[in-house]
C-alpha cells in the first residue's frame, strides 16, 4: 500500500496522469469520497482533456466539501480553459464573497458574470470588490461606465468620489467627470474636464468621440470640430474623424466642405456605405439629382434589399421630384417589410410631389402612429394641409416642428410664408 501511494505520488509529479488515473479509481474503490483522491482525479482528468470527467468529479467534490474553495476555482479554471467562461460563474459566486480579497479572482468572477450577460450580478460583485477599497482602478472605471449607461448617475457618481483626489493616475477620471457634468447640463465644466483628460498621453477614442458627439448634439459645432481636430492631431486622421468633421460641415450648412471630407473618406475605402449616403444627401441638398441618383444607385445594386437604402432613395427622388412612379415602387416595397414613421413619411411625401393630396394626408398621419416621428414629418404634414387650403392646421403642424426641431429653416420659412 505504501509502495503504491509512492508510484501515485510519482506519477503525479512527473505528470503520467494516464498511469495514474488507475491508481486513484482503485483507492477511491474503497473510500469513494475521499477528498484528496478525489482532487487528485479531478486533476489528472483535466490535464488529459478530459474535462466533462473532471467537472462530475469536483461536483461530487462540492457536494462532500461545500465550504472548500478548490473545487469551485479548479471547476471555474476548467470553463474558463473551454472558452465557456459565463458557465464559470455559478461556481465563482459561491466562493468569491466567502474568501480574502483576491484582484485576480474578482476579474474573473466580474468576467464570467458579463459573459453570461448578468449585468445586475456583475454590478452586485462590483459592489462587493468595491467595498475592500480596491488599489486598482479597473473595478471602479467599470461600476462607473455601466451605472452611467444604465442613467443611475447617483451611484457612479458616488462610486466617483471615491477616486476623484487620485484624478493624476489616469485620464478616465476626468473623463468621468465631464460625463457626469454631461448629465447635468454644465457645458464649462465638460470642457474643462475634457482638457483636462485630453493632457494625458494615454487619452483613449471615446473622449473625443463621446465630448465631440455631445457638443455637435447641442448645437455646437464649433466646439466639436475642436475636439475632432484634436483628436487627428493625436490619434491620426482616422476615417470616424473625418465623418464627423463632414457632418459637422453639413449641420453648419458648407455642404462643399462637407463634401470633400466624405470625397476623401470614398476615395480611401469605397466599400463604406455610410459616407456614401450622406454624400448623396448632401447632394439632394445641392440639388445635384444626377449625383445622387448615381450614388443611390451603386448603392441599392450593392443591397437591393435593404429597406433603408431603398426608403432613402425613393425619398431622395421625392425631394428632386424626380421618377416619382419608381420611387413610389420602392416605397411600397420598403412598408410591406416594415412600417415606421420615417417609412410612411416617404410615402406621404411621395403622394404630395404627386399632387394627390388627400392621400398624402392619409400616409402622413399614419406616420404619428409610430415612436420615431421627426420634426420633417410635421414639416411635410404642414405643407400637405397647406395644399388641402387648411391653413390654421398648417400652421399648428409647422410650430410642432419647430417644437422637435427648434432650427428647423424649412418650417421657420413656411411659417413666414403662411402670413
Amino acid at each position: 500500500e505504501i509502495a503504491q501511494f509512492n508510484v501515485l505520488d510519482l506519477y503525479m509529479k512527473e505528470l503520467r496522469f494516464e498511469e495514474a488515473i488507475p491508481i486513484i479509481k482503485n483507492y477511491l474503490e474503497d473510500d469513494p469520497e475521499n477528498p484528496d483522491y478525489l482532487q487528485r482525479l479531478a486533476e489528472s482528468y483535466r490535464s488529459i482533456a478530459q474535462f466533462e470527467k473532471s467537472l462530475e468529479v469536483l461536483d461530487k467534490l462540492i457536494e462532500i466539501r461545500p465550504a472548500y474553495p478548490w473545487s469551485y476555482i479548479f471547476a471555474a479554471e476548467i470553463m474558463l480553459e473551454n472558452n465557456r467562461i459565463a458557465e464559470a460563474a455559478p461556481y465563482l459566486e459561491q466562493i468569491a464573497r466567502n474568501i480574502p480579497p483576491n484582484k485576480e479572482l474578482y476579474e474573473f468572477w466580474v468576467r464570467a458574470l458579463f459573459e453570461s450577460n448578468n449585468i445586475q450580478g456583475m454590478l452586485s460583485a462590483l459592489e462587493f470588490w468595491l467595498d475592500s477599497n480596491p488599489e486598482t482602478l479597473a473595478p471602479y472605471f467599470l461600476y462607473i461606465d455601466y451605472q452611467y449607461q444604465l442613467n443611475d448617475f447617483k451611484k457612479g457618481n458616488k462610486t466617483l468620489d471615491k477616486i476623484v483626489d487620485r484624478w493624476q493616475e489616469d485620464s478616465r477620471i476626468s473623463y468621468f467627470q465631464g460625463i457626469s457634468a454631461m448629465e447635468r447640463e454644465e457645458e464649462d465644466s465638460v470642457l474643462f474636464y475634457f482638457d483636462r483628460a485630453d493632457s494625458f498621453e494615454d487619452a483613449g477614442v471615446d473622449l473625443y468621440l463621446y465630448y465631440a458627439l455631445w457638443f455637435w448634439e447641442r448645437g455646437k459645432p464649433g466646439t466639436a470640430e475642436n475636439i475632432i481636430d484634436r483628436a487627428i492631431e493625436r490619434l491620426g486622421p482616422g476615417m470616424r474623424w473625418l465623418h464627423m468633421k463632414a457632418m459637422i460641415y453639413t449641420q453648419k450648412g458648407e455642404l462643399r466642405k462637407a463634401e470633400q471630407f466624405l470625397l476623401k473618406i470614398i476615395l480611401a475605402d469605397s466599400s463604406n456605405l455610410n459616407a456614401r449616403e450622406d454624400l448623396a444627401n448632401i447632394y439632394i441638398e445641392l440639388n445635384e439629382a444626377e449625383k445622387t441618383d448615381e450614388l443611390y444607385s451603386g448603392l441599392l445594386k450593392e443591397l437591393p434589399e435593404n429597406t433603408s437604402i431603398l426608403n432613402n432613395y425613393a425619398y431622395a427622388l421625392a425631394v428632386l421630384d424626380l421618377d416619382l412612379d419608381r420611387a413610389m415602387n420602392m416605397a411600397n416595397k420598403v412598408l410591406k417589410q416594415e412600417k415606421s414613421a420615417a417609412y410612411c413619411d416617404t410615402k406621404a411625401w411621395i403622394l404630395y410631389r404627386q399632387k394627390k393630396y388627400n392621400k398624402a394626408f392619409t400616409w402622413i398621419k399614419k406616420a404619428q402612429d409610430y415612436p420615431d416621428i421627426s420634426a420633417d414629418v410635421f414639416y411635410h404634414k404642414g405643407r400637405i394641409l397647406a395644399a388641402l387650403n387648411k391653413k390654421e392646421g398648417a400652421r399648428a403642424a409647422f410650430e410642432e416642428s419647430l417644437k422637435i426641431d427648434p432650427g428647423n429653416t424649412d418650417s421657420i420659412n413656411a411659417l413666414e410664408e403662411l402670413k
